[in-house]
């Protein structure tokens, strides 16, 4: 977990804000039910001056200030208050249940306008991992000696077909 956030800070510290970004999006895509993530990654679209794409990911988190609304108001303008856009856009694949009572009424409000205007509720497929168990994936020893077999495999696969034509060519001259 820290090393993530370590990382993130750091990117942020030496002025790497689009890695920073970035990072924070992968977190979010991994732990969708953690909207802390969604909440500093939009401060830090709040602090570059995006404030349609803050809006975007504090439109889950409840309001603490003026900031906080407003850009959230823009960025609902910015898709027109189409629940099935906002919904699209916002991609929330974690589970519903976990949110507290503010997202949690966001999103009916937001599902209840798409099925109204669209007929349709868009559904993402949920991602199961834990809260707060931020770590990088790691390749194992073993997947690493895998890959290099199958690499050699598929290298020495055509060297072998080589080797037997030539094995065929000599045995039709001798």
């Amino acid at each position: 977990m820290g090393n993530l956030f370590y990382r993130i800070e750091k990117d942020l510290k030496e002025g790497r804000k689009k890695k920073a970004c970035d990072r924070l999006r992968n977190m979010i895509n991994q732990f969708p039910n953690d909207l802390s993530l969604r909440k500093k990654l939009g401060q830090i679209y709040f602090e570059a001056g995006f404030l349609d794409e803050a809006g975007k990911f504090w439109i889950l988190s409840t309001p603490e200030n003026n900031e906080m609304e407003n850009a959230v108001e823009i960025y609902r303008k910015s898709l027109s208050n189409s629940g099935n856009a906002i919904l699209k856009d916002i991609i929330f694949r974690g589970d519903k249940n976990l949110l507290d009572e503010y997202a949690l009424k966001v999103i009916t409000e937001l599902e209840q306008h798409s099925l109204k205007i669209t007929k349709h509720i868009p559904v993402f497929k949920a991602k199961t991992r834990e809260k707060e168990n931020y770590s990088e994936n790691k390749t194992g020893f073993l997947s690493k000696i895998g890959i290099c077999l199958i690499v050699g495999f598929i290298i020495s696969l055509p060297l072998l077909g080589i080797f037997k034509l030539f094995e065929m060519i000599s045995s039709l001259f001798s």
